[in-house]
């Protein structure tokens, strides 16, 4: 590669590759890292917004089912309740009204049942209503005889004896109705007096209220959401059935475990279906489930690739532009060039004529202007010199009419004194000719001193303004990872503050439990006042009145505490998902923020010393520039001393030839010096002749 173009363009070529090469590697790397990054955090928002949601409407379910219990519980008189069947229809006729208002208020209630312990009451005792769908009422049937099974037959009467033995509310799996085929999620709660057990209340509801939700949590174009359980087996598929197990996805033995492990709720986890590569996130379900996020890894990326192809493009696009401006700018550097080449090629050729191309260069206020310059000088002094040849040519043949008349009497001292002249004047020729490329040289030399000076110069004062940039840089990040650490002290302070202050909201359940239980006692008295005016006849007409609007009263009063309860449980949850968000925030804050101020501090501690290294330098190679310059100087001077000593022996010359005059008065030899001489002019006259000026 020895052009001067193909280096400059190859130059610029290679830097615009390497970087292209090094920014589109760290743009796409952050590409993906932020596309990850977002699509988990998107991934685990939806998810948790599913959860809350579902739990929001399991949370209504228990809490009604839980009401009416506690209302059950109330008007039990357990005494009176265990063997005597007669108080066992009054109490189920009681309660009729209060279960099927629970019922219908309910959403997506299907059965309500109030079964009592088969060991002192009737095997057929309790309420069982039921209904084919939501929009129907109720109807009351006959509930399931207890006598037709055994205790130990948990498909047919598990529903009651599931319960009874784990002593607390229980969620059951969901199950088939063949009767109105519909999937059902049962809702158990066991009753106990003085601990013994009363029997269960309890509620079916339609499955597809809690798969609905879970259908309509999704994520990018076809990612899905779906239910399984602690062991493992799907209770809600868009493809596959019920009691599936989760190694029909894909997942191996060590997925089941993280995904049936509720400290990994929230995680990501990466696996391989059937299909592809995807990723999931699950959260734990109020009522034992989990609801599971998937979406296919080749949608999650889709953004990161096509930003990686458009940055691709826009880097290809560059590095074309790149291309055709370094051949612009090599054009441009070397078409002077060239053209001073092309004036050197004709100088070389001994012709000194002016061209129109030569007169365009000088013009140029560049580099290359300057050597033009140069070589237009150096061919005035080749003209200037061939005209003083042309003259002195004329002067000798005129001369040398006049001497050969003398020279016959002086020939052979003036052959030696001829041959000695020559001599010393063509090894004054070759001084002459010596010097003057050397001042070229030196010349040339302190024109790129100059320059390298100046680019010195200019490399001092940048450093000096990098220098400055880095000791502001390092106070605005010292400053700036203090302001994050104060702002930081401060929302968690108040973030602390606020949770204390969210727990006020617990107080409205203790308010809520105290008016509960006057109401329960309002309405008892309610009962025991229509009694006594049943037994005061006409004249506790009136009073029987007041007593049903007390009653009347204490049910509204019992409904609004119930209302109350729920906005409460909104509240709590708002609460939470606050508590966990602002939890978060201080993470990240703590974590990440102030973690990256620091590495900033360090980044500016490493840029001002790299400065400092760098205007160091800087001043160290302006030095060493001045240094060269003085002895550039001095060789000069060398050079014109040399000059002065070539003018000197040219004096010297001119001293032996009036000597070898004086000689030729007194030697034949300059008849024959005048022949050699007349030879000579005739060998200058060609040699004149190819000049071209």
């Amino acid at each position: 590669m020895k052009s001067i173009k193909a280096k400059i363009i190859a130059g610029i070529i290679i830097c615009t590759l390497l970087s292209s090469a090094s920014i589109g590697f760290l743009s796409i790397k952050d590409i993906y890292q932020t596309s990850d990054q977002g699509a988990e955090k998107e991934m685990t928002l939806t998810c948790l917004n599913g959860q809350s949601e579902i739990n929001a409407q399991i949370a209504q379910i228990a809490q009604s089912v839980d009401t009416l219990s506690s209302i059950a519980m109330e008007r039990l008189d357990f005494s009176k309740f265990k063997g005597n069947n007669t108080y066992v229809t009054q109490y189920t006729e009681s309660l009729m009204s209060d279960v099927v208002k629970f019922g219908e208020n309910t959403d997506g209630a299907i059965c309500v049942y109030v079964r009592y312990n088969p060991d002192f009451t009737a095997p057929t005792s309790g309420i069982f209503l039921t209904r084919n769908s939501t929009e129907e009422p109720f109807t009351s049937s006959t509930p399931t005889d207890f006598t037709m099974y055994e205790k130990t037959d948990l498909e047919h009467v598990g529903w009651y004896y599931i319960p009874v033995q784990n002593g607390a509310p229980i969620w059951m799996e969901p199950y088939l109705n063949g009767n109105v085929n519909i999937y059902m999620i049962s809702y158990v709660v066991p009753l106990y007096a003085d601990g013994e057990s009363v029997g269960i209340i309890g509620m079916d509801i339609d499955f597809s209220k809690i798969t609905g939700m879970a259908e309509s949590v999704k994520a990018f174009e076809t990612g899905y959401s779906f239910l399984y359980n602690a062991d493992g087996k799907i209770m809600y598929h868009p493809e596959l059935d019920n009691g599936t197990g989760l190694d029909q996805l894909g997942f191996t033995q060590a997925d089941q475990e993280f995904l049936c492990n509720p400290e990994n709720a929230g995680k990501i986890m990466d696996y391989t279906s059937q299909k592809e590569k995807e990723n999931i996130v699950f959260y734990e379900l109020s009522n034992g489930m989990y609801l599971a996020l998937t979406a296919p890894r080749a949608e999650i990326t889709e953004g990161a690739v096509s930003l990686s192809a458009g940055l691709g493009g826009i880097v290809l696009v560059c590095l074309l532009l790149s291309i055709v401006l370094g051949v612009i700018i090599s054009i441009n550097i070397g078409k002077p060039i060239s053209g001073i080449t092309a004036v050197i090629r004709q100088t070389a050729d001994l012709n000194f004529k002016k061209t129109e191309s030569g007169e365009k260069l000088t013009k140029r206020k560049d580099e290359t202007g300057m050597m033009a310059c140069a070589v237009g000088d150096m061919r005035k002094v080749f003209r200037s010199f061939v005209s003083d040849i042309t003259e002195t040519e004329t002067a000798i043949l005129t001369d040398m009419d006049k001497l050969n008349e003398i020279m016959q009497t002086n020939s052979e001292m003036a052959e030696d004194n001829s041959a000695t002249t020559q001599e010393m004047a063509a090894g004054m020729e070759e001084t002459t000719a010596s010097t003057s490329m050397i001042t070229e040289n030196i010349n040339g030399i302190k024109q790129s001193t100059e320059e390298i000076r100046s680019l010195s110069k200019e490399g001092k004062e940048t450093s000096g303004e990098v220098k400055g940039r880095a000791d502001r840089l390092q106070r605005t990040t010292v400053d700036s990872s203090n302001k994050a650490m104060e702002i930081y002290q401060e929302m968690k302070g108040k973030t602390q503050e606020a949770i204390e202050r969210s727990k006020a909201v617990e107080q409205i359940n203790n308010l809520t439990d105290n008016i509960r239980q006057i109401s329960s006692q309002t309405n008892l008295l309610a009962l025991n006042a229509n009694i006594e005016a049943a037994r005061a006849g006409e004249a506790g007409k009136g009073f029987a009145v007041v007593a049903t609007e007390i009653g009347n009263l204490s049910n509204q009063t019992f409904e609004t505490v119930n209302g109350i309860n729920e906005m409460v449980e909104e509240v709590n949850g708002a609460v939470e998902n606050m508590t966990d968000c602002i939890t978060r925030i201080m993470d990240f804050l703590e974590n990440t923020v102030v973690l990256d101020y620091n590495s900033f501090r360090q980044i500016g501690e490493e840029y001002q010393a790299d400065a400092n290294t760098f205007a160091e330098a800087m001043s160290r190679i302006n030095q060493e520039i001045a240094d060269l310059d003085s002895k550039i100087s001095d060789i000069a001077e060398s050079i014109e001393n040399v000059s002065d000593t070539v003018s000197q022996s040219a004096e010297g010359v001119n001293q032996i030839a009036e000597k070898s005059t004086e000689a030729a008065s007194k030697t034949a030899e300059g008849y024959a010096l005048l022949n050699e001489c007349r030879e000579s002019i005739g060998q200058l006259r060609k040699i004149i002749e190819k000049f071209q000026i």
